[in-house]
């Protein structure tokens, strides 16, 4: 099958764009099928030789000549897998969206590079010959070109034949024919042309088969100048690429190739680079020469766009083809606020700034700029800030921006409940919301659900952008929630003492610092608490305020009740920055909870000033210091108090008052009942329940200066007790008695008449083993034992630094029972008092004067039946009860257990009876004289340690009569 001329003709065009598909593979990456791909052939000047040597053989041949060849290979440059801009600014806008807005400087953080050269950098993957490639029209036959000539119809054969060097192929049959020097389309018509004269019906169809090289020259600012040789069928692009390229010094807009001296190509690579663009790429032919001249004007274009780099410019450029060629704008660039910074001459630079939020006029005259070489183009980003938004934070079902629109209100956002949770707060939110002009920020209490209740009223507040609304749930904890919108509020005051802050304390849910709304009043403070405790007054609490520019405080009073009843009027005080609240309670000790203020009142009294404080005393609920209210009167002195205890003086309270003149201390008697009916009527004028007549009553007598006195400071007022005041008396009788219970006891009555009316002891009581408890004598046992478990914690010190216990051997000699002196000192430490008291029921019961009992409140009496029974314990070797043997003595009992430990003290044993009293049998050292001592049943018989068998070091030291000390104590009380 003849290829058409035509065919031939388009080959030279295909070659252009296979040219170009190196080029943007070399730049923009080789992708795994490279090494399939076109790649231009150059080899080594020698291997060119002998190549030539070769092909220029005096005879054609049918074959090509076999010419050994060795591919030089090179590295293959692997692609990176690098960010692109795009990928990156995603993955910033991956994140939550957020009002807080970021800092935008001018400075250009990318590394700005030369653009085009890097293509330069990537070296093909082989050297391998063309094979394969359309041979054009226009390609110049010369020596060493392999042509091939196919014969079919009469004759079929096929010829491979190479140019001489006299460019002549030597055809069988027809002898030689000279092509050097004609194009392929030429050497066809002649070739087919004379087969179609010399050879009746027969038909050639003329082909290229391997090219011969050709040697090209490589001048200008190019990495490696020289001479080199290339395929015959490389291109102006192909050398640039395959002979290490371009110098950062030299242009890429005008690339020459020159051919017998005169310039038949200008090659632009950025038109190729940017527009994929190859017409002006050229086929190189022998003896070519490629210049490269120096770098023309540049531009730095960095920031926000596509490709920032370093722009060649060619003849005059405005700032939208620099723009164009570095790709365009990235969305996040602002050109309106972009800047171009310039050398002028005299070499003094300067910034044209572009500044301007306007019109498209305005762009497109930005756009039109006139580009210098040398300018410095830095496309800034946008501000980090989202405008048309408004947040919605907090305990939601879907918290974050949402689209802002005019007229947007609170319902609007909230679309009824949807967008709530359970448990959040209806009757208090937030709205941050920032001043444009100033960039502060403040904030607004709204009620959400005032706002859904009445869409479009003033509850229903009118949102702005870039507001904020938070929620909160029910027990979230709000300082916590609020607190970096605290910490703002306290840096953007210029004085934080006048910071929009207020601090809530007391009875109130959440307490805390918490940013103030401006025309906030008690009641919005107190829904931004979360609202009253359980247990929170409502009658009284404290705004305590700093006034400014000073350092004093005062103190106003504030009633929840009344604030609740007139939310627009002065009971509803407005709140200032820096107001502390206090929210008293009906339980807690209200002065202690106002300590630091009161504190705080007495050191800002100067000389000659009296510190603002007041207190009341004695019998009422709540007494303590005060602060000083201006208009506070006696009755709220003792309102704020909690009113007076069940033992105060129903008549009388006194008022103390030093005179100012002489500091002389004045008293003066104020009705107690007029004061309590003052401060009820002021509770129930606080809740709305007196009728207008009533208040002005109310009033006359609240402002009476002989009923109810003005408080002034440093006054003082003490409520006696009630004359003849006495708690009700009670003692308990338990055990074998008749009528056992709780008994009421007058004053000075005596256990004999309490036991008569409880009926006396049954027949099974064990009189002599009564055991009495008083309070008052346990407090002072008690007391005892602590001061003796803080001498047995210095013992316990001492005794493991001491030497014998320091020392093991030594120890073990002369001191065996070191783990018994440990055990009675563990087990004084758990010893707690009883309270007990030793009695002789037999002789109290016989009421005579001199035997009487008088009773306290909370004694105890307890009958037990009669033991039979003897406990033993202290230094013997089994610590046990026996059963109760008159016949036996003390000594016989001893030897049941065991008899005494190494460490025990036969002659000082002690008994402690059933009635409590103990029976020392110290200084009786015969055994008979202990023999003779009968104990009771229900006795407790206690050998204590014995300190005499310690060394002498040991037995001078004082711990040792501590240790003494506990041992008969830990007889009696355990």
């Amino acid at each position: 099958m003849t290829h058409s001329i035509e065919s031939l003709k388009n080959r030279s065009t295909i070659c252009r764009c296979i040219s170009a598909a190196l080029v943007l593979t070399s730049l923009y990456g080789t992708p795994s099928f490279a090494q399939d791909n076109y790649q231009p052939f150059i080899e080594p000047l020698q291997v060119t030789q002998n190549r030539a040597y070769y092909k220029a053989a005096p005879t054609g041949q049918d074959e090509p000549l076999s010419v050994p060849f060795s591919p030089i290979s090179a590295p293959v440059e692997a692609t990176s897998d690098e960010e692109s801009r795009l990928e990156a600014l995603a993955r910033e806008k991956q994140q939550a969206l957020s009002l807080e807005e970021g800092s935008q400087d001018q400075a250009l953080t990318d590394e700005i590079e030369q653009f085009g050269y890097s293509i330069f950098n990537r070296s093909p993957s082989t050297f391998a010959p063309v094979e394969g490639i359309p041979v054009p029209s226009d390609y110049r036959i010369g020596p060493g070109d392999n042509i091939v000539i196919q014969l079919f119809g009469k004759r079929n054969v096929q010829y491979n034949l190479v140019v001489t060097r006299e460019g002549k192929i030597l055809i069988p049959e027809f002898g030689p024919i000279t092509v050097g020097g004609l194009n392929f389309d030429d050497a066809e018509t002649l070739i087919t042309s004379g087969f179609d004269q010399r050879m009746i019906g027969a038909r050639a169809v003329v082909t290229m088969g391997k090219l011969r090289t050709i040697q090209v020259r490589l001048a200008g600012d190019v990495k490696q100048p020289g001479i080199y040789t290339i395929g015959g069928l490389s291109s102006l692009i192909d050398a640039l690429l395959t002979t290490g390229g371009i110098a950062g010094t030299g242009t890429l807009r005008d690339i020459q190739l020159i051919r017998d001296g005169k310039i038949v190509t200008h090659l632009d690579l950025y038109e190729l680079l940017l527009a994929g663009k190859s017409e002006s790429d050229a086929f190189l032919q022998h003896n070519d020469t490629i210049f490269v001249p120096a770098i023309g004007d540049i531009v730095y274009v960095g920031g926000e766009v596509q490709r920032p780099a370093i722009y060649e410019l060619r003849g005059e450029s405005t700032l939208k083809q620099v723009l164009n060629m570095a790709g365009g704008l990235l969305p996040s660039a602002s050109l309106g606020e972009s800047l171009i910074e310039r050398i002028q001459k005299g070499g003094s630079r300067t910034v044209i700034d572009f500044h301007t939020r306007g019109t498209e006029q305005n762009m497109a005259a930005i756009l039109a700029t006139k580009m210098r070489s040398g300018d410095v183009l830095r496309i800034l980003p946008l501000e980090d800030r989202l405008d048309a938004v408004v947040m919605l934070d907090g305990h939601v079902e879907r918290p974050g921006a949402y689209q802002f629109e005019a007229g947007m209100r609170v319902s609007s956002l909230l679309r009824g409940t949807q967008a709530l949770l359970p448990g959040v707060d209806m009757r208090f939110a937030i709205i941050e919301r920032e001043d444009r002009r100033t960039l502060q920020s403040s904030v607004i209490y709204i009620s959400p659900k005032s706002a859904l209740q009445a869409p479009g009223e003033d509850s229903d507040y009118l949102l702005q952008a870039r507001d904020r609304i938070r929620l909160f749930r029910m027990n979230e904890n709000r300082e916590d929630s609020l607190a970096g919108l605290s910490d703002k509020f306290a840096r953007q005051a210029t004085d934080p003492r006048a910071a929009n802050l207020l601090e809530l304390r007391g009875a109130v849910r959440h307490r805390g610092r918490f940013p103030l709304a401006q025309g906030a009043r008690l009641m919005d403070a107190l829904n931004l608490g979360g609202g009253m405790q359980s247990g929170g007054d409502f009658n009284h609490g404290m705004i305590v305020r700093t006034e400014l520019p000073g350092l004093n405080i005062k103190a106003l009073s504030f009633s929840v009740a009344a604030a609740q009843l007139n939310p627009g009027s002065d009971a509803n005080p407005l709140l200032q920055a820096g107001d502390r609240l206090y929210f008293l309670d009906e339980n807690g000790t209200r002065s202690q909870l106002l300590a630091d203020e009161i504190q705080r009142l007495k050191d800002q009294a100067r000389y000659g000033e009296v510190e603002r404080v007041v207190s009341i005393l004695g019998e009422v609920l709540s007494p303590g210091e005060y602060p000083l209210v201006d208009g506070m009167r006696a009755s709220d002195l003792v309102c704020t108090a909690r009113g007076l205890s069940r033992r105060a003086d129903g008549l009388s309270m006194q008022l103390s008052r030093r005179n100012a003149t002489d500091n002389v201390l004045q008293h003066q008697s104020l009705e107690t009942r007029e004061l309590m009916t003052l401060c009820a009527d002021l509770h129930r004028l606080n809740r709305g329940e007196l009728d207008a007549a009533a208040e002005t009553a109310f009033m006359q007598r609240y402002t009476d200066d002989v009923i109810n006195p003005a408080l002034t400071a440093r006054d003082q007022l003490a409520v006696s007790l009630r004359s003849g005041w006495s708690e009700t008396a009670s003692v308990t009788l338990r055990g074998e008695i008749h009528k056992p219970g709780v008994y009421a006891i007058g004053p000075g009555e005596t256990l004999c008449e309490v036991l008569r009316r409880a009926g006396g002891l049954t027949e099974a009581a064990y009189a002599f083993g009564a055991e009495f408890t008083r309070q008052s004598v346990l407090d002072i046992q008690q007391q005892t034992l602590d001061e003796l478990h803080d001498q047995l914690d210095d013992l316990m010190v001492e005794l493991s630094l001491s030497h014998s216990f320091a020392n093991d051997e030594k120890a073990s000699r002369e001191w065996g029972g070191k783990q018994d002196t440990l055990k009675v000192i563990q087990q004084l430490e758990r010893a707690e008092a009883t309270g007990r008291m030793v009695i002789n029921l037999d002789k109290v019961q016989r009421c005579r004067s001199r035997d009487a009992l008088a009773l306290e409140n909370g004694d105890d009496l307890m009958v037990p039946r009669a033991p039979n029974h003897v406990q033993v314990a202290g230094q013997v070797y089994v610590a046990t009860s026996h059963l109760y043997d008159e016949s036996r003595s003390i000594k016989d009992y001893v030897e049941l257990s065991g008899g005494s430990t190494v460490l025990g003290r036969v002659d000082h044993t002690y008994v402690i009876q059933a009635n409590g009293e103990v029976l020392n049998l110290k200084g009786k050292r015969s055994s008979r004289s202990i023999a003779r001592q009968n104990v009771m049943p229900g006795a407790r018989i206690y050998v204590p340690i014995n300190v005499d068998r310690m060394n002498p070091t040991e037995k001078a030291q004082s711990w040792v009569s501590t240790l003494a000390q506990a041992a008969i104590l830990a007889g009696i009380v355990l």
